[in-house]
């Protein structure tokens, strides 16, 4: 039985191999999280949840959506972390990521700032007539997320993710709805989708949108150091 500082050795060498070996290396750090061994000092903890929060922004939608799915009664981790995973978690686990960001005042990793509505006719607008592709560059700009958050979130069957969006950026139902019809992709009963704006607490919403706000920023910053 390894020791804990040979197991937190172990997992830095895994992060030193890069890419290759990111998957590995996400599944050994959500096993130890989730099953915290007694004989790991709590001081460990802390950079390993770190280490975790950086390799799962790097990681694949394959790799996300696996540990999404055991995330489900995990009111431990943090929620910042917990937020990564909403748009690739199953569906009880959103509503998990959801109730938290409503009722807790624990800090999600963004700014606490009052968000500013959107440009709701503008946004319609070019709903109506771009591409989804330019769709996503501009209205990614105007909601100040990354374009490839913005896709993720529209190929989204149930809709809910584009009504967090919405409703975290200060559009009406009717702007969620025109949305929803012109540029999302549906799957199921329209009707279904489209009362997916009435069941997302505003809160919520609004701490979830300032966190795709923060990767946005946090992904600048990566391509500015890599120039």
């Amino acid at each position: 039985m390894p020791t804990a500082k040979e197991r937190l050795s172990h997992l830095l060498a895994l992060a030193g191999e890069g890419p290759a070996q990111r998957a590995v290396l996400v599944g050994e750090l959500s096993d130890l999280l989730l099953d915290w061994p007694s004989d790991c000092p709590e001081a460990m903890r802390s950079p390993v949840l770190a280490l975790l929060e950086m390799t799962v922004r790097e990681s694949d939608d394959e790799t996300r959506a696996k540990l999404a799915a055991r995330l489900g009664g995990h009111g431990e981790l943090p929620l910042r972390l917990v937020n990564e995973f909403f748009l690739c978690a199953p569906a009880r686990v959103r509503r998990e990521i959801l109730t938290r960001n409503a009722l807790s005042d624990e800090d999600n990793g963004g700014e606490d700032e009052i968000l500013p509505p959107a440009d709701a006719a503008s946004l319609v607008k070019a709903a109506r007539d771009a591409s989804t592709v330019e769709f996503t560059e501009r209205a990614g700009a105007a909601l100040g997320i990354a374009p490839r958050i913005l896709r993720t979130i529209l190929a989204d069957g149930s809709a809910e993710a584009l009504a967090v969006l919405c409703k975290g950026a200060h559009l009406d139902r009717t702007s969620f709805s025109a949305l929803a019809l012109l540029k999302a992709r549906g799957e199921g009963d329209v009707m279904t989708r489209l009362l997916a704006y009435d069941t997302v607490p505003q809160r919520a919403a609004e701490k979830l949108t300032r966190h795709w706000r923060t990767q946005r920023a946090s992904h600048a910053e990566q391509a500015q150091a890599a120039e």
